[in-house]
């Protein structure tokens, strides 16, 4: 493993304008890095800025201030591109597209040439085996869920960003997904895991950031974390008093 960290984030910032309305600042001089094979949690109340986050580290979206390296590169580099997995929040549907099809395009897109094994195995380790021939339009949302994080973790990426990979998941599966996501740290992997599930997040994570109206306010370990502490954590920082006394 190099001493280049995975991600390395510096005074990032961003604005959206419209017209004939307020602008909005999404991000607001942002700086964090995370070191290869860390797994790091992102959370935030809605609107936070996460989503815009990703975009600019995925090179989806520009920043207007401030730069972004993934392994000391632009997140556009090809080489950097290679090297990166994306299970987004949203689903690809088609009538015509069967799961096979959509595994096997995207494994020729990223240049695998010999991916089948691979394949089977993603799909035994998420329990999809017997939908390889289905369309996708037959799975329900939580298989189409798991056939996300099967494609963000087709080629074998050094990093990965997953973005509310539990949103859909019944509680086996979001076992399953905590033990593979365990094994992948091992090997590793160096993941960026988005969520509202802070109890996922608590069992998954090594370290939090917590963003709140574009700002980092929080950036600390998760080693030997009671139960329910990001939920104080969360309270804290927007000033929610708990009921229970």
């Amino acid at each position: 493993m190099s001493t280049q960290p995975a991600i390395t984030v510096q005074g990032l910032s961003k604005i959206y304008k419209q017209r004939g309305k307020l602008s909005v600042e999404a991000l607001k001089n942002v700086s964090f890095s995370m070191q290869e094979g860390e797994a790091t949690g992102l959370i935030g109340p809605n609107g936070a800025g996460k989503s815009t986050l990703l975009r600019i580290l995925l090179g989806f979206l520009p920043a207007d201030s401030g730069t972004v390296q993934l392994f000391g590169e632009h997140p556009e580099s090809l080489r950097v591109r290679a090297m990166i997995g994306y299970q987004a929040d949203t689903q690809f549907r088609a009538k015509n597209v069967t799961v096979k099809s959509l595994l096997q395009l995207h494994a020729e897109l990223i240049g695998m040439s010999e991916a089948e094994s691979q394949i089977e195995h993603l799909l035994t380790s998420f329990e999809l085996l017997e939908t390889y021939k289905r369309s996708l339009t037959s799975l329900s949302k939580g298989m189409r869920q798991k056939l996300e994080l099967v494609l963000a973790f087709l080629g074998s990426p050094k990093l990965v960003f997953l973005d509310e990979p539990t949103a859909a998941l019944d509680p086996p599966s979001v076992f399953a997904l905590r033990d593979f996501l365990a094994e992948k740290k091992k090997e590793g992997i160096t993941v960026l895991f988005s969520s509202h599930h802070l109890t996922e997040v608590e069992s998954i994570c090594d370290r939090v950031i917590f963003i709140n109206k574009g700002m980092l306010v929080d950036d600390r370990p998760m080693q030997n974390v009671e139960p329910g502490y990001l939920e104080q954590l969360f309270r804290k920082h927007l000033g929610i008093v708990s009921a229970v006394a």
